[in-house]
């Protein structure tokens, strides 16, 4: 396993990809130092991000040890981020979103109701053109074949 503070840019490490078993040999493009990961280029896959778990100086321990898998438990990651939440949106509930307001602001609610009739659609005519027939030009003009 390589130790995320000797990995530098343009170094070349073996890797353990999740869509391939053999280690993979690649360059390291980029460490990210927050994720403790590195963003290698191999020949075969491009561009990819790697776990430092999962990258190794030698290929024989790179085959020798096992692909690590992180799991991830968002329930309870969610539940955490809910808890330490602030109630910021508690003071500002808008009432469009969140039900009507006990006064009503509408000055149409004390006058009468009227129905007011839907507009009537028009039924589509279908157009239909045989392909037998030579289509007609709206004016008599004479072809040039006619010409002559």
């Amino acid at each position: 396993m390589i130790d995320i503070k000797d990995a530098n840019v343009g170094d070349f490490v073996y890797a353990r990809l999740s869509i391939q078993e053999a280690p993979v040999f690649a360059e390291i493009t980029r460490v990210l130092d927050k994720e403790g990961a590195l963003e290698l280029y191999t020949d075969s896959w491009g561009n990819r991000v790697v776990r430092v778990e999962n990258a190794y100086w030698e290929e024989k321990e790179a085959k020798k040890n096992k692909r690590i898998k992180v799991e991830h438990n968002y329930k309870q990651w969610i539940k955490e981020m809910l808890a330490n939440e602030e109630t910021e949106t508690d003071n500002r509930i808008d009432t469009i979103h969140h039900g009507q307001s006990k006064v009503s602001e509408d000055s149409r609610e004390t006058k009468g109701t009227k129905s007011v009739s839907k507009r009537v659609k028009r039924k589509q005519k279908v157009v239909r053109k045989s392909t037998t027939k030579k289509r007609n030009t709206s004016r008599n003009r004479k072809t040039r074949a006619s010409k002559k």
